[in-house]
């Protein structure tokens, strides 16, 4: 055969060769996380502050008396805590744009953010919540314990009242989805369950104390599970107290689950 053949042979082979490798290349990136890390940084919610990132440290804590302080899905993160926020909303294409206030608070009460922010995408994982802080060595030091979350389906973060509550989620959520409601309040009986919008029984919940005692921004520690049934409903969270003369408070809130 003549060489100028074999050469031309050779160099298609090496082409073909080339192009096997670059494209094993991408789709073992993509497999390893490439492309799942490009669609996750996709799903991230838009801050609508007008004008910035609303947050104060070493400020007052702020009381608005009701009994919620946090609400996410149970779950676990390592470090980096306030990288890794997210919010258990899952949206279609055809829904329209949503406006979510969301408020951070530390365990401590050190440390809170109350921010807008806009839902204008599609979501079929949950959207991550960019924190614009100043204080990223302050914020270092906190865990995923020590962190709160509080979103609702709201225009304005200054009114809660009637407004639907969203789950968090910090870190990775388990895989048994459960909701963790944080509950401050100066009564030592307290109770937690989710209920229909008809005022059925969905789901009774256990409530503790945290160990090493109450916090300033939370006394007791609730945990829910939530019921295939209720998946994509919205239900409502009740929270009753009971003082020593054994009179019963309850507050009741509109949560949205996934």
């Amino acid at each position: 055969m003549p060489a100028e053949f074999i050469g031309v042979g050779l160099m298609r082979l090496a082409s073909k060769c080339l192009a096997v490798h670059v494209f094993s290349t991408l789709f073992l990136a993509m497999i390893g996380g490439g492309g799942l890390q490009a669609a996750e940084q996709s799903s991230v919610l838009e801050l609508a502050n007008a004008p910035g990132f609303t947050e104060r440290y070493a400020g007052n804590t702020q009381v608005n008396g009701q009994f919620l302080s946090g609400l996410v899905y149970a779950g676990k993160a390592s470090s980096g805590v306030f990288n890794d926020l997210k919010l258990g909303l899952l949206r279609t294409g055809a829904a329209a744009p949503a406006m979510i206030c969301v408020r951070i608070v530390t365990d401590d009460g050190r440390y809170w953010a109350a921010n807008m922010y806009r839902a204008s995408k599609a979501f079929d994982v949950p959207p991550t919540v960019p924190i614009s802080t100043r204080y990223t060595e302050q914020l270092d030091a906190y865990d995923a314990a020590s962190v709160l979350m509080l979103a609702t389906l709201a225009e304005d973060c200054n009114d809660a009242a009637g407004k639907v509550y969203v789950p968090g989620v910090i870190g990775t959520e388990s895989a048994e989805r459960e909701l963790v409601a944080y509950v401050n309040v100066s009564q030592s009986k307290v109770l937690a369950s989710l209920q229909t919008t008809d005022g059925g029984l969905a789901e009774r919940g256990t409530c503790r104390k945290p160990t090493g005692g109450a916090r300033v921004t939370y006394s007791h520690v609730c945990e829910i599970k939530v019921p295939d049934a209720a998946r994509g409903k919205t239900v409502n969270l009740v929270i009753g107290v009971k003082g020593l003369t054994g009179q019963a408070t309850e507050q009741r809130y509109a949560v949205h689950v996934e």
